[in-house]
């Protein structure tokens, strides 16, 4: 299993919009952030590559080009902000001549596949998730008049999945984790994937959230066997309402301690190399993961384009 970040900045995104900081104006592309999103694959033993896709932000359209995201087979929203969710209507390609596993093999795929078999692309969230994306893009589940084209897509509430009867796309388990985002419900994911030893390997990729439950971290440590990346909101050194500052991040990855741990949804406040300083000058405040560190795992600040692999890629 595989996992693309195409985007890991907060909603303003960096550059900021008429901001000459210099974290805006700095050369280095790893402080280039778009709006947080991943684009997670894993091979099938049938030859083909299962397509997971975690939200849909405004530059969705930017980074599919990007990063090449040639199929998707589900899709995971967290919540329903703007930078999470205003790229939806760009699903369209995906949700109708390019969703079908065939069209590859297709030499007219839009005769051969014009519209996605059953009710649509499968888009997983919460209720609340759920009931603000069909307000906001409410033409897509209402007739309109011909043309423009609008994506086919089926909403699927998060809560008929837990540990007990996890989602299951291809060979990749998914556990939803509940968290807060201030007072909103949000949800993180738990990505699983067998290795070729048999053993589980996992990801939790767990952005904009302040608050995670220790029943939400014990539903990650007692299922992700080998729990090989943890994904975490951290959006600035300064405490934030509603976000993870870089301390409460080390301090949740801590209880978790990953392999490798991944701070997301960066502001401005601070570059790429001033965040990997702050780690370093503060991680043995987290003696469990300054252990992880010293033992070969690693906490760093992600960026955009970066690839990381569970299991055996």
């Amino acid at each position: 299993m595989r996992l693309t970040f195409m985007g890991t900045g907060t909603s303003h995104g960096i550059p900021v919009i008429a901001c000459d900081c210099p974290v805006c104006t700095s050369k280095n592309p790893k402080d280039m952030r778009n709006r947080c999103s991943v684009y997670i694959t894993c091979p099938e033993a049938d030859g083909k590559t299962t397509g997971i896709l975690i939200d849909t932000g405004p530059e969705f359209r930017i980074q599919a080009l990007k990063y090449k995201v040639n199929s998707i087979r589900a899709v995971l929203l967290t919540h329903s902000h703007a930078d999470h969710l205003n790229g939806l209507d760009d699903l369209r390609i995906f949700s109708h001549t390019k969703f079908s596993a065939n069209c590859k093999s297709s030499s007219n795929p839009e005769k051969d596949y014009p519209e996605t078999n059953g009710q649509g692309l499968p888009i997983y969230a919460n209720s609340n998730t759920i009931a603000d994306a069909k307000n906001r893009f409410d033409y897509i589940f209402k007739p309109t008049q011909e043309g423009g084209g609008k994506p086919k897509l089926c909403f699927i509430d998060n809560d008929c999945f837990s540990a007990e009867n996890p989602l299951k796309v291809g060979s990749v388990t998914i556990i939803p984790v509940p968290m807060k985002h201030g007072e909103l419900p949000v949800d993180g994911y738990l990505l699983s994937c067998t290795g070729s030893d048999g053993k589980k390997y996992s990801a939790a990729y767990l952005t904009d959230c302040s608050f995670i439950s220790e029943d939400s971290l014990n539903l990650i440590k007692s299922n992700a066997g080998i729990l090989e990346h943890v994904v975490i909101d951290a959006l600035r050194e300064k405490k934030h309402s509603t976000h993870c500052n870089f301390d409460d991040a080390l301090n949740y990855a801590q209880k978790l301690c990953a392999r490798h741990t991944w701070f997301t949804h960066i502001c401005h406040d601070s570059s790429h190399e001033q965040i990997e300083s702050y780690i370093k000058s503060h991680i043995d405040l987290y003696p469990a993961l300054a252990d992880v560190v010293k033992n070969g795992g690693s906490v760093e600040p992600a960026f955009d384009g970066l690839v990381i692999s569970c299991g055996d890629l």
